[in-house]
Formats: C-alpha cells, sequence, structure tokens
C-alpha cells in the first residue's frame, strides 16, 4: 500500500504550502519510500532504480500536477501519489532514452547514466520496473474506481504508442524525413509534451473539474511541454554539460526547430507557447499564481543557460 506519511508536513498553521520547493521535497521523500524493496527485490536492481529515481531533479512534471490539483487535506496524498506515478514514467523513459542504441548518452541528472553506473540489462529492468511500480501506485489510490481507472488510461497513453514511445520511435528512425515545423513540433508533442498534459490533466481529473476547465488545462500543458522541448534543443547546442546535469549535442545533425530555423526563432517559438499557455492556463480557472512563478523561474534558469 501507499505509505500514508508521504504527506508528513504537506501543510503549515492550516495553510496550503504553495512553495514549489516544499512540493518537490515532498515528492522526493514519496517516491524513496515508494521503491523500497522486499527480500525477493535484487540488491543491483534496487541500486539501479534508486539512482535513476532519486538523482537530483526539479519534478516539474510532479509539481506541476499538484499545483493543478491544488488539493485540500483530503487528497493531498492521492496528489503526491499521482506525482510519484508520473515521475517513475518520466524517470523510465530517461533510462531507456539514454541506451547506446537510442541516444547513446554518457551522463543524465549530474550522475552516470543508469546503463553506465549498471550495465545496459540491468538499466532496461529498472526501467521496467518503475512502469510497473508507476500503475502499481494508481492501483492503490483511495479515491472513486472510475477516477482511478480514468488516471491510469491517461498515463498509459501518453507513455504508450501514442505518446512517448511513438516520439522515441520517429527519434531515431524517422528523424531525417522531418522537414518543416509542423512536423517537428509533433515530434516534440509526443516526446514531450504528452507527459506535461498527462501530468495536468490527471491533476484536473484528481480536482474533479468540468471538462471544458479540463481542455483549457490541457493546451495550457500542451504550449508547455512544447516550450519546454523548444527550450531542451537550443540548451543541447549552447549550454555546459556540468552546469545542466546531461550531455549535450546529442541532436547533431538532427532536425529540430534550432537547427532548421536558427536559435533566434527557436527562442521566438518558445516564447510565443509560453504566451499561449499562460492564457490557456489563466482560462482554466485554476489557482495560476504559484504555476506562474513555477515556469518563470524554471525558463527563466533554462533559457539563461543557452544563452550562456
Amino acid at each position: 500500500m501507499i505509505p500514508r506519511n508521504c504527506i508528513e508536513g504537506a501543510r503549515t498553521g492550516g495553510q496550503a504550502v504553495e512553495d514549489a520547493r516544499s512540493i518537490r521535497d515532498r515528492v522526493d521523500a514519496c517516491l524513496e519510500r515508494m521503491i523500497e524493496g522486499s527480500e525477493a527485490m535484487p540488491a543491483n536492481l534496487a541500486a539501479a532504480m534508486r539512482h535513476a529515481l532519486l538523482a537530483p531533479s526539479k519534478r516539474l512534471r510532479p509539481v506541476l500536477l499538484y499545483m493543478i490539483a491544488d488539493p485540500d487535506p483530503d487528497l493531498e496524498e492521492a496528489a503526491l501519489t499521482l506525482g510519484c506515478a508520473v515521475e517513475m514514467v518520466h524517470t523510465a523513459s530517461l533510462v531507456l532514452d539514454d541506451l547506446p542504441c537510442m541516444d547513446d548518452a554518457r551522463m543524465r541528472r549530474e550522475r552516470p547514466s543508469s546503463h553506465v553506473a549498471f550495465g545496459q540489462a540491468t538499466a532496461i529492468l529498472s526501467a521496467i520496473a518503475l512502469l510497473s511500480r508507476a500503475f502499481g501506485v494508481i492501483s492503490e489510490l483511495e479515491i472513486p474506481a472510475a477516477a482511478r481507472t480514468r488516471l491510469a488510461a491517461i498515463l498509459s497513453d501518453a507513455v504508450g504508442q501514442n505518446g512517448l514511445v511513438a516520439g522515441q520511435e520517429i527519434d531515431i528512425n524517422g528523424r531525417a524525413s522531418l522537414v518543416g515545423e509542423h512536423e517537428i513540433e509533433n515530434l516534440n508533442w509526443l516526446k514531450t509534451g504528452t507527459l506535461f498534459v498527462a501530468s495536468a490533466e490527471m491533476g484536473a481529473v484528481l480536482a474533479d473539474m468540468p471538462e471544458d476547465r479540463i481542455d483549457h488545462v490541457r493546451r495550457f500543458a500542451r504550449h508547455l511541454g512544447l516550450a519546454f522541448q523548444t527550450a531542451d534543443d537550443l540548451l543541447d547546442k549552447s549550454a555546459d554539460p556540468k552546469l545542466i546535469g546531461k550531455d549535450v549535442n546529442k541532436d547533431e545533425g538532427k532536425a529540430t526547430l534550432v537547427s532548421i530555423f536558427g536559435a533566434r526563432q527557436a527562442r521566438l517559438t518558445c516564447e510565443e507557447h509560453l504566451a499561449a499557455a499562460d492564457a490557456a492556463l489563466i482560462s482554466s480557472g485554476v489557482n495560476s499564481a504559484p504555476i506562474q512563478a513555477l515556469i518563470a523561474k524554471y525558463f527563466k534558469s533554462k533559457l539563461a543557460s543557452d544563452a550562456g
């Protein structure tokens, strides 16, 4: 079962804590408890899961989910748990993306990539374990069954053949055929945007928002995800790997907005997506101020590193 002390310290003086760092810290603590091993779990596998999942991270997706949900006390545990599920899926995708047969990255989140530290076989198995655990923790949520089913379906669709997996396949075997902005943005949507939308939508579903508000939340997260990937492409061209904690120049020879249209146009596109995201966020009726602050801080840091 999900550890109930995941939400320890969640509130101060009866007021919701909106600070992103506080939410991130609680997500980190919850993640650590959720992957505690059993006697049947090989120590090497447990170490590989911890290596990838508990590495330094801003936890942007689970923090975003929590802020969208803006949960009452009785839903705080569920919001943190869902954020952990999203983070497990995201981390598993990074482990797989880094493999020699894919992006062949040597560093991730300020640490050696999982396959560098533990070998390819254990890295792959750790990713499968994290994916499995993600859906397990959703199944354990003490919320209505219909909501659990919908939340699992949202995350499954985002990670599967209509989302992350499709994006990675195009990135590996179809990138050479991409020639226009629309095709590249579609790839960015599949590789990155789908999980941002899933995170935000899961927060909205947990909060039991009406469908018209959920539509605005989806549109907000779609633009945010596209802005994130464009900023990431800019960093790949110009950032110091020691500052961003991962390899750079992994897109060399690949079609990106940066390689086709140049850094200036890519930055403008990123800013346009951020403006569209902000408009949709306001239209959604959520408590937008903490989310706007989170995004402003994150992209200021990301684009400052690019300007470098």
